[in-house]
């Protein structure tokens, strides 16, 4: 097994030297990185160095110039009474001053503790840090009384979190789209991938720092953006989404992007590279996307009354109804040194890009998700160890791009999920890095099947371990319950369920037991083709950390 960074006090050292007892001291670089070093993109390994707080260009700060302490607005450690008031008044003449650190002291503040209403601790101002006194026992422990989810007419799955940011920006009872914004501008040109430079009708209105979103849109019936973004693959009758993605004319691909620069009146400078062309023929927008920005969450322990009777699906409640943490709508944030026990939703990140979420430690009874994105980019998940037994491992779903997922454990076994397209008028996840992650059973996204293929292309799994499901006398990797199940589906039985996650990066996959071979449709052989890339399968030494190289690469 591999070693990852740990964060924690002498309570889980034990756990953590167990389960890596078996590092290697050796590494290997893959062909795919060498070609990667040689040619960029172009050899097909997306550039994940961008993720993460300041594109991992400065470390996360440690301070604002002013503090503000809820015991000065009216909360009380320890009292069992609602403090959800008094925090959101410090919260709120923090935000109103310009921002600054909001300090919760050392014991219990109790929140959401009146059932007849849902009451969470808002973040809807730039430039905050909420900092608790540590994650330890003797640390700021925030208490959620009642459960948040939304009823089943008003989108349970986006139901509110203990602190939730943005609610100001756009609410809970809808996925945000850019059709939600106005179009500021046409792009005038095809951008080639790996561009950075944006031809504009016009950048009136524009500046620098802000966040746009780059939409493309469905200009056939038939939906020659979809087919384009997905092809080879064809879609089945019951993905809808997919299907009748060109009558809705949707703007299937919409990609959050940071400008660096206004070059002149009809030119813009990206941050970053494009990851893909960007075709001038699916009507390319740029609208801009508001946010909030520079929001941290550090050194708290969550806890909750909830009371642990849990079923996946069982109810909205069971499945939505306890969330600790979701930043919303924002540009350059952090979670850091966090302990969530008790919740069946621990952190999620909606609409936002480059937060950086570390040195988590999530406990307590079962539940639905560890960290989950949904349309985010270029974020960092990293150094956590989930104890409880979750439903869905690291997450990602819809339009989300760019992001890293590294250096986790998990107790039990769990998936790597790949949730499709969350909704009508998107795209599933693409160009996302799961790295050094362990005890994961299979790739084996969720989702409604109307909303699958899971995910779309040059998703890299780097150096994981993985027992796979067992097929006949193979253990596989990859699996799909929409080509498993031909009697619901009216299809034929599948053994190439990697398909269904377009042109995956594999490398340097393999189980903890040197005996266990896996297999990618039915085969333990590397390979290269129009669907999928393998190297290293089965190895047992650990490749270098590709995040880690690309971002040195970038920087040096």
């Amino acid at each position: 097994m591999r070693k990852f960074q740990t964060y924690q006090q002498i309570l889980f050292c034990c756990f953590t030297l167990l389960i890596f007892s078996c590092k290697n001291s050796t590494q290997w670089k893959p062909e795919l990185l060498k070609q990667f070093e040689k040619n960029g993109i172009e050899s097909k390994l997306p550039d994940y160095s961008y993720a993460g707080y300041a594109y991992g260009e400065i470390p996360i700060p440690t301070n604002r110039e002013i503090n503000y302490t809820i015991l000065d607005y009216g909360a009380i450690p320890n009292d069992g009474i609602d403090d959800t008031e008094a925090i959101n008044k410090t919260i709120e003449i923090a935000g109103k001053n310009g921002g600054g650190t909001v300090l919760f002291p050392k014991g219990i503040f109790h929140v959401n503790m009146d059932s007849t209403k849902t009451d969470i601790i808002k973040i809807n101002y730039s430039n905050l840090i909420l900092r608790g006194a540590g994650s330890g026992e003797n640390g700021t422990v925030i208490y959620s009384g009642t459960p948040t989810n939304q009823t089943e007419d008003n989108s349970p799955w986006l139901s509110p979190f203990v602190f939730h940011s943005g609610l100001n920006l756009h609410g809970t009872s809808s996925f945000f789209t850019v059709d939600d914004l106005d179009t500021l501008t046409s792009i005038t040109a095809t951008v080639l991938k790996g561009s950075s430079t944006i031809k504009v009708e016009s950048t009136t209105g524009l500046q620098a720092g802000e966040i746009i979103i780059i939409a493309l849109q469905n200009t056939s019936k038939e939906g020659n953006l979809i087919h384009d973004l997905m092809q080879p693959l064809e879609f089945e009758p019951f993905q809808k989404s997919y299907t009748e993605a060109g009558i809705q004319k949707a703007k299937s691909f919409q990609w959050p992007v940071e400008i660096a620069a206004i070059i002149d009146t009809n030119h813009i400078l990206l941050k970053q590279p494009t990851r893909r062309n960007l075709l001038i023929k699916y009507q390319p927008t740029i609208s801009r996307m508001p946010m909030l920005h520079n929001i941290g969450i550090e050194h708290f322990k969550f806890e909750s009354a909830w009371d642990g009777n849990y079923k996946h699906h069982g109810n909205r409640e069971m499945d939505y109804g306890w969330g600790a943490i979701n930043l919303h709508r924002v540009s350059h944030g952090w979670i850091r040194d966090i302990h969530i026990n008790n919740y069946t939703q621990t952190t999620h990140l909606v609409n936002s890009r480059n937060v950086t979420i570390e040195n988590i430690r999530i406990t307590g009874k079962k539940g639905h998700y560890s960290p989950k994105m949904y349309h985010s980019s270029d974020n960092l998940v990293q150094n956590i160890l989930v104890e409880s037994k979750m439903t869905h491992g690291p997450g990602l779903e819809g339009c989300s791009f760019g992001n890293v997922y590294k250096d986790m454990t998990f107790k039990f076994p769990t998936t790597i999920d790949l949730h499709g397209i969350a909704n009508p008028g998107f795209c599933p996840p693409m160009y996302n890095l799961f790295e050094n992650i362990n005890n994961i059973e299979k790739i084996a996204g969720g989702g409604a099947p109307q909303n699958l293929p899971h995910s779309g292309e040059y998703n890299t799994f780097w150096d994981i371990e993985i027992e796979g499901w067992k097929d006949k006398n193979y253990q596989e990797v990859f699996y799909s319950w929409i080509w498993r199940d031909p009697k619901r589906f009216k299809n034929k039985l599948h053994v190439d369920c990697h398909k269904q996650y377009l042109r995956s990066n594999v490398i340097g996959l393999h189980s903890s037991n040197p005996k266990t071979q896996l297999s990618i449709e039915h085969s333990t052989e590397d390979r290269a083709n129009e669907w999928i890339y393998v190297e290293g399968l089965n190895r047992q030494i650990e490749p270098v950390s590709l995040y880690q190289t690309q971002l040195n690469l970038r920087l040096h």
